[in-house]
């Protein structure tokens, strides 16, 4: 059996179940993975003390946490969380302030401790339980506070401050890490983000990527080859720069799990994680130009798509060194408060939460506005690539197509799949006509 046929069965399948997806997945998010995460984040606040773990339960996991079994798993993880942390600064001295020692053994020690302490959600779950749990420990604002204006997408005000660590080789690739002040404004946060690019073709482009929230692509300890970003795109000769986003993985709080802050007080919290998020990414355009010399592209996923619309919105006002070339939005929407209510959201409780603080549909629209999509790109629409998928209800496909009309995006330049939000990149993986399109644009520039 070919390869080639193999994969065209593997498609077909695949689109088979498409409609199944996202109703499974979303299920087992509100099920098991938001409140396990919400324990285990309060755990991790707590440095395991039970009484105050115990502060933030329902009455059932106020009895529980007293049982050996839930004694065992908070002693347990605090064990993981320390080693994690150790792991972490060991991590900084090595890949990022060039200390003597191995980059890449440095680099999967952490990942390694970094991915035993997320595994800690499980048995913290079993042993407090997790009905009745919150999924997110909200600190929702009144109505009134004003939305971001402009200035707040505007570049870093000093694009060249970014320190880089050593180079080092992982498989096909060759690696570095690079770090630079975070623009949150949060008392020792700092932004992060990883270069990769091929050791056996020459790169053509650079593309700097922004994932989902939730999604800590840079705690996992290895993703297939074929399910990684890096991997992904480096095979289309592109360099790729990984930008860890304000409040994942390493940016991640100790009492919040990854991206919680995002959701916490949305759209306060959100426009707040977002402008950053446009801050940073005008500072990694700016070093990959200076360190490859080549066209720039900007790729957004779901949150970071929101990220990606607004910097090509904005960056007409930024210096023309951290202006993007080109972009590439999967999984994107026009319509914040579509995705406020959309089936994500639904699952985490957000709309009641909403509701019960206050919000309106006149509230939330002057927020809709500032987040969203300027009327027209400031880089031309021939050099931005969307990706859809027709059962998106986390980041509604109708304000996609919005999107797409209203900025002009070519039809060449539109790939839409009949998947849902979770299975969207998978499927894109499968069969990269999208990325081979954005390698194409990136080339010609």
């Amino acid at each position: 059996m070919s390869n080639s046929f193999s994969r065209r069965a593997a498609i077909a399948g695949y689109d088979l179940v498409a409609g199944l997806i996202d109703p499974m997945t979303i299920g087992a998010m509100k099920r098991w993975w938001f409140p396990s995460a919400r324990i285990w984040a309060s755990a991790n606040g707590a440095r395991g003390d039970a009484d105050a773990v115990a502060a933030n339960l329902p009455p059932r996991g106020q009895k529980r946490i007293r049982s050996n079994a839930a004694q065992l798993a908070l002693q347990k993880n605090e064990s993981a969380r320390q080693q994690s942390s150790d792991a972490n600064a060991a991590w900084r001295d090595v890949v990022i302030q060039g200390a003597d020692g191995d980059p890449a053994a440095a680099e999967t020690t952490r990942r390694r401790a970094g991915s035993r302490h997320l595994a800690m959600h499980g048995p913290l779950a079993a042993a407090v339980g997790r009905r009745g749990f919150q999924t997110v420990a909200w600190a929702m604002e009144a109505p009134g506070a004003l939305p971001p204006t402009a200035d707040a997408f505007m570049a870093s005000e000093n694009l060249e401050s970014v320190q880089e660590g050593p180079e080092f080789r992982e498989d096909t690739l060759m690696r570095r890490w690079l770090a630079a002040p975070a623009e949150t404004g949060l008392v020792g946060d700092m932004a992060y983000a990883r270069v990769s690019w091929p050791v056996d073709m020459p790169v053509h482009g650079v593309i700097v990527v922004g994932a989902g929230v939730g999604v800590e692509w840079d705690i996992f300890v290895r993703m297939r080859r074929d399910h990684d970003f890096a991997h992904a795109y480096t095979v289309h000769g592109l360099a790729v720069v990984e930008l860890v986003s304000p409040g994942h993985g390493l940016r991640r709080a100790d009492h919040l799990y990854g991206g919680e802050s995002f959701f916490q007080s949305a759209p306060v919290s959100a426009g707040a994680s977002l402008a950053a998020q446009v801050r940073e990414t005008g500072r990694w355009i700016a070093w990959a130009r200076r360190a490859f010399s080549l066209p720039v592209g900007v790729f957004g996923v779901s949150m970071s798509s929101f990220a990606a619309q607004l910097a090509i919105s904005h960056c007409n006002a930024w210096p023309e060194a951290a202006r993007p070339d080109a972009a590439l939005l999967m999984a994107h929407s026009g319509d914040l408060i579509g995705v406020t209510q959309g089936s994500l959201s639904r699952g985490l409780g957000l709309p009641a939460v909403k509701k019960a603080a206050g919000w309106t549909a006149a509230d939330f629209a002057p927020w809709g506005e500032a987040l969203g999509p300027a009327d027209k790109p400031v880089i031309a629409p021939e050099a931005i690539v969307s990706i859809t998928g027709r059962r998106d209800g986390v980041t509604p496909f109708r304000d996609g197509e919005i999107v797409r009309e209203n900025w002009g995006i070519p039809l060449s330049n539109r790939f839409t799949y009949g998947h849902g939000h979770m299975g969207l990149p998978f499927r894109v993986i499968m069969k990269p006509d999208a990325n081979e399109r954005f390698s194409e644009i990136l080339r010609r520039l």
